[in-house]
């Protein structure tokens, strides 16, 4: 009988030791779906998981705040067909959504996106293809460059107006040392 109670202390003790390591590895799971909660959440970018159809099924808060509908309002839906997308910029979407099908990954690249007030602002997005639960996905990340690509235009035209102006200035400074020139052979003949 003590060779049995030997035996089933072993035993308990294993199982023990199995326990302690399954705690162990349910807290470092729970901290690893913590981390990524956090960076997914709380990214300052925009992230969202669509299918390559273009069907959304998740998005991070900054997603959500660029685009102005919650995530329950868009997951299951399409983007296209929810016209987040304008027309204009339908076969640019349809192209990237179709290298994503190849499993290649796109950009960085500017589109135009409607949000749900109607405005319509310029994105650069980037996408990667990935593979989760056996479906293959596209991992967007969208940032919002309207402010910048207007600051980009007003450039270009300022540049536009220095340079009209620059070669008015240079026309005139031509004209005053052809001019120069003309006085001192009128002067020169003079004398």
């Amino acid at each position: 009988m003590s060779g049995e109670i030997v035996k089933l202390n072993k035993k308990i003790e294993e199982l023990e030791k199995l326990l302690a390591e399954h705690e162990e590895l349910g807290e470092r799971l729970k901290n690893s779906e913590q981390w990524f909660k956090i960076l997914f959440e709380e990214a300052p970018d925009g992230y969202f998981l669509s299918n390559t159809k273009g069907v959304f099924i998740d998005g991070n808060k900054a997603a959500e705040e660029l685009i102005g509908y919650k995530k329950h309002e868009l997951i299951g839906k399409n983007m296209i067909k929810m016209k987040l997308i304008p027309l204009s910029q339908v076969p640019k979407v349809t192209k990237r959504l179709s290298e994503h099908f190849l499993k290649k990954d796109t950009g960085p690249g500017e589109i135009t996106i409607i949000k749900k007030d109607g405005e319509q602002i310029i994105v650069d997005i980037k996408g990667k293809a990935v593979k989760m639960q056996g479906q293959n996905l596209i991992l967007g990340i969208v940032r919002d460059v309207t402010d910048r690509k207007k600051i980009e235009e007003e450039l270009k035209e300022k540049n536009k107006e220095l340079e009209k102006i620059n070669s008015l200035a240079v026309g005139r400074e031509l004209k005053m040392i052809e001019l120069k020139k003309e006085i001192k052979e009128l002067e020169s003949k003079e004398q």
